[in-house]
């Protein structure tokens, strides 16, 4: 009899423990505190983003921007004719949160060094609120222009913070700061904005984005306010936006210094940027 008993039990308690191991486990993913995603790329259409790639990975871009679409718009097919800046650019994953890059603009012949660091990462807990970056960037032109290589430098600072509001609204503030080496006597050297950004998702593949690039300070002679407002499209790896802007630039700190075109007066320009990433 007992021999019999012994033989029921032991299945029973083995049974039993094997429930509460896999409660145990159940819990432990529950509790699983992740980062947000917040917005869809690391760059929003010029600005850069809280988003960083997983360690490994590589994001291949390529920015495309064209001429002013309401000058001569039968003549120059809305600006399709007159290419004004074409951007190639990499950036790796370093780690999860540490990121670098290498890019070539076809203006200036502009090459362009980076690096993204996240101070700070908005979490599915609510426990970290928001996203906090720190993005560098070094812009030399390679244009053969006689002057010494120390003009030829730019350098950009930004602290980029950001907040996935809800499933559908992203929101994004970037104090920057960028400095010419080399400018004409009225031309500032030292130039600071409040980068302003925006993602309003509308589905799974679309989402409306727009950027805004307002100066504190003095700015150059002839510059505007740099806007811009695009359309993601998500198509499995690539990521495809379409949009308009008044600057025919892809980096900030040019955007910021060199922008001559107001886009609430139809001074704008149709472009878009191709993201590709890559598991390496």
């Amino acid at each position: 009899m007992k021999d019999q008993l012994k033989f029921y039990l032991v299945p029973v308690i083995l049974l039993l423990f094997s429930m509460q191991s896999v409660a145990q486990m159940e819990r432990e993913r529950v509790n699983i505190v992740e980062p947000v995603e917040t917005f869809w790329t690391p760059t929003l259409i010029s600005q850069a983003t809280t988003e960083h790639l997983s360690a490994g990975n590589l994001n291949v871009t390529i920015m495309h921007s064209f001429g002013i679409a309401t000058t001569n718009p039968i003549q120059n097919f809305f600006g399709f004719d007159n290419v004004q800046n074409v951007r190639l650019g990499l950036d790796y994953g370093i780690t999860d949160k540490w990121s670098a890059g290498i890019g070539r603009s076809s203006l200036f012949n502009v090459v362009d060094f980076r690096t993204k660091y996240a101070l700070l990462q908005q979490n599915s807990s609510g426990s970290k609120p928001i996203s906090i970056s720190l993005k560098a960037d070094l812009g030399i032109v390679t244009q053969q222009n006689r002057q010494p290589f120390k003009d030829d430098l730019t350098t950009l600072t930004s602290a980029i913070i950001s907040k996935k509001v809800n499933e559908q609204i992203r929101l994004q503030l970037s104090p920057i700061y960028g400095y010419f080496s080399s400018v004409s006597a009225d031309n500032q050297t030292h130039l600071f904005s409040i980068g302003l950004g925006s993602q309003v998702n509308i589905s799974d593949r679309f989402a409306f984005i727009a950027e805004y690039y307002p100066i504190i300070g003095e700015k150059n002679p002839n510059t505007k306010n740099t806007f811009s407002l695009g359309l993601n499209i998500l198509t499995g790896g690539h990521v495809f936006q379409l949009f308009f802007a008044s600057t025919r630039w892809h980096l900030e700190q040019y955007a910021m210094a060199q922008n001559r075109e107001q886009f609430w007066a139809g001074d704008f320009r149709f472009g878009f940027n191709v993201n590709r990433i890559f598991g390496l």
